[in-house]
């Protein structure tokens, strides 16, 4: 906040017109281009004055947010950009700033560490506060809209050699070759339309109309938990099962396979009996109602955990009774300057703190209860999470110095997201007392939903260096034990907490990383292990290096293949899988559906059978024929595989061209859609077969339209090597073969 003061200051009389006008500027932004030195990105600013007046380099700032860019000033710059606080920036005018007159237009040009390697990282969220006297002259600051321009360079797409980024760019040659290898993989045509695949299926003769079936409902006490058995006659449907979880996931199965069933005998049981999503309502809100869409999902392929991340630097999503600051406060995130009634703005919302975005809201304990309700009629578990003693900038702020003092926040620290006050002051009494009572609270939540709350999510994980001593910090965690100790509670963590709970707590550790060899050393140790590995089970990744997808990338990327296609670690230790959706560029429910289907089906067949006996070509035919379908039935929204474009060669005699044309092939793993393609900017049209274009074509764009959703573009450069030598033949325009 020294540097906001420091900005507040600086400024003299506003020039601008007041809140109530429209807005008297817009902002376009620009990429430029990677690795103009190693490391450093160059992008454009693009300001109009739309007011009546000058705008001259006194009396107004501009704020934003950015994601994980660093500006840099140079000697000259007319705007400096400053970070206040992790991805909170302001922008403000330089003495060498030369006005710029009404309706008038100017670009200016800013240097940052890091890379932009797609839309995620542009900003957003622009407000204008004029400042008059060295104070703030407008009560309400003003929202700035801003346009954005598209990437079309191919320097903009591809990167820079330097950049840290090493996986290729997600291109018509690199798609195409991905694509085929998912098309070229075996395929088993007597796979039932099931995910998770049950374990053994013994057919016998007839079929059986499941409307018209008299059901039967058997308890097995042998059978394993949650498992079942299903045996089906032409007349009857018979479920046996040890326990109601079990019958539940049979009749998922049952619903899945449709009225027309394989008469015979199902044996089926999950391989981990953790099977969940993590959902982070914190960095960007979504309302209870749209959780419940989830949870249908989850339930109809047979996933049993929600995780629910309810606590963060960002925010706190969930009232507790006695502790009416932490939503009053620490839900709303908006302008201020001492953060005594609102949080800052960061990663969306603009400037207001009771505006309909996804910054502002939380859970009420009415709504909480509901939710768990609606959870347990479907089998499905609710750990909540309030991460600890790191990642509590949100409580800190919300509790005023209840939390800290003026000594502890001396301590110098940088988190991962760069917040250098997240720490709570573990040292003060009020500390454990705050944590016994958010504790105590939840317990009685669950209890009233009879959705009985037995472990406990305490995060435990990037707790900057230098925030805590390790006696500190050992310390607290020894103590936050015992509380979960008296409750009956289960300690649940992210792995970093093996550093303070030793095996014999029964610490559920996460396992985030991108290898086995923590999850096998923590479950060696006997740990019980939760597989939680960034680039497989990091929902929130971006599906591929493109700049149109939106996602983080910081362990790779996570498509709608990697959740499925690799072998996790089996050890008897490991007692679940459980993938994460992170919320920081996830502005709407509508991209949470987009990053999680079609991820969650590989979760759901890999956390049920971890030793699977799908192909990639049976798990793709699953996705594009059986469940994307039904998803557009149901109106979610989802992500579509974008297509592959390669020049083809000319194998056949009767194919030749002149120099003029080349044969461009694409392909897709939908069967379903329209596979559109355009030339340079001309019309979109429908792609059949291979195809000849006229050699003078830049690029060639195509895309998968399918139930009214679109595709990624996928980009093919042409250079003059991919010119044809062939004999001189007629001319052939888009000819299709």
């Amino acid at each position: 906040m020294k540097k906001n003061i420091r900005l507040f200051i600086l400024i003299a009389a506003t020039t601008l017109v007041s809140c109530t006008q429209p807005a008297p500027m817009s902002i376009h932004w620009e990429m430029g281009q990677n690795d103009v030195k190693p490391g450093v990105c160059e992008l454009y600013y693009t300001i109009t004055n739309h007011s009546n007046h000058p705008l001259t380099n006194e009396g107004w700032i501009l704020y934003c947010n950015y994601m994980s860019l660093h500006p840099i000033y140079t000697d000259g710059d007319q705007i400096l950009q400053t970070e206040i606080q992790a991805s909170y920036h302001s922008i403000e005018p330089t003495a060498d700033f030369q006005p710029l007159l009404p309706d008038s237009s100017r670009t200016f040009k800013l240097l940052f560490r890091g890379n932009v390697i797609r839309q995620t990282s542009r900003p957003e969220g622009f407000f204008l506060v004029q400042i008059k006297n060295g104070k703030i002259a407008n009560k309400k600051p003003i929202s700035i809209p801003c346009t954005y321009a598209d990437f079309t360079r191919p320097e903009q797409m591809k990167r820079g050699i330097v950049t840290w980024e090493k996986t290729p760019y997600a291109d018509g040659p690199y798609v195409y070759d991905y694509v085929q290898d998912i098309l070229n993989s075996p395929i088993n045509e007597n796979i039932q339309p099931l995910l998770p695949q049950p374990k053994q299926i013994h057919y016998a003769e007839g079929r059986c109309d499941q409307s018209q079936a008299e059901l039967i409902i058997r308890t097995d006490a042998n059978m394993v938990r949650e498992g079942y058995r299903l045996v089906i006659t032409p007349t009857t449907i018979t479920i046996e099962a040890s326990d109601e979880a079990g019958v539940f996931y049979a009749q998922q199965t049952l619903q899945q396979w449709g009225n027309t069933l394989p008469c015979g005998t199902v044996v089926d049981y999950p391989d981990l009996h953790h099977r969940g999503i993590m959902l982070d309502v914190v960095r960007n809100y979504y309302p209870v109602d749209s959780i419940y869409r989830i949870l249908d999902i989850m339930a109809y392929h047979k996933l049993n955990v929600l995780h629910f991340h309810l606590s963060d630097d960002e925010a706190w999503r969930l009232e507790i009774p006695g502790l009416p600051q932490l939503t009053e406060i620490g839900a709303r995130r908006g302008f201020t300057t001492d953060e005594s009634e609102c949080l800052l703005p960061m990663y969306c919302g603009g400037w207001d703190p009771d505006a309909p975005t996804t910054a502002n809201g939380y859970i009420t304990r009415e709504k909480y209860i509901e939710l768990l309700r609606y959870a347990g009629e479907r089998h499905i578990r609710v750990i909540p999470e309030i991460d600890m003693p790191g990642h509590m900038r949100a409580a800190k702020k919300a509790m005023g110095n209840l939390l800290t003092d003026s000594a502890f926040d001396a301590r110098v620290y940088k988190s991962a997201q760069n917040y250098t006050d997240n720490v709570i002051n573990v040292t003060k009494p009020y500390a454990v007392e705050f944590i016994d009572h958010v504790l105590t609270e939840i317990v009685k939540m669950h209890e009233e939903a009879n959705h009985p709350l037995t472990i406990f999510n305490i995060g435990g994980d990037e707790v900057p260096k230098g925030a805590l001593t390790k006696e500190e910090h050992q310390a607290f965690i020894d103590q936050v034990l015992a509380i979960l100790q008296r409750h009956n509670l289960q300690p649940m963590g992210w792995e970093e907490i093996t550093h303070f709970c030793k095996p014999e707590s029964r610490a559920i550790c996460y396992s985030w990383l991108n290898s086995n060899t923590k999850p096998l050393e923590m479950a060696e140790a006997g740990y019980p292990v939760v597989l939680a590995n960034a680039n497989r089970l990091y929902f929130d990744f971006a599906y591929c290096n493109h700049h149109e997808e939106k996602g983080l990338n910081w362990g790779g990327y996570t498509d709608e293949y990697r959740s499925f296609d690799w072998q996790p670690l089996i050890h008897p230790n490991v007692i679940g899988m459980n993938a994460q959706l992170w919320a920081e560029v996830l502005r709407s429910f509508s991209q949470v559906e987009w990053q999680i289907y079609p991820k969650l089906y590989g979760l759901a067949e890999r956390a049920w059978n971890n030793r699977s006996t799908l192909t990639l070509g049976d798990y793709n035919r699953l996705v594009y024929e059986v469940f994307i379908p039904q998803l557009a039935a149901s109106g979610r929204n989802f992500h579509i595989q974008q297509p592959g474009i390669c020049q083809q060669p000319i194998d056949n005699p009767q194919l030749q061209l002149d120099k003029s044309h080349i044969l461009i092939k694409m392909n897709k793993v939908m069967l379903g859609g329209e596979l559109l393609y355009c030339l340079d900017d001309g019309e979109w049209r429908e792609f059949k077969n291979t195809m000849a274009i006229p050699a003078s074509t830049q690029v060639v764009k195509a895309k998968v339209r399918y139930q009214g959703k679109e595709s990624n573009t996928t980009w093919f450069w042409l250079t003059t090597e991919h010119s044809i030598a062939a004999n001189e033949q007629e001319e052939i325009v888009d000819a299709t073969f």
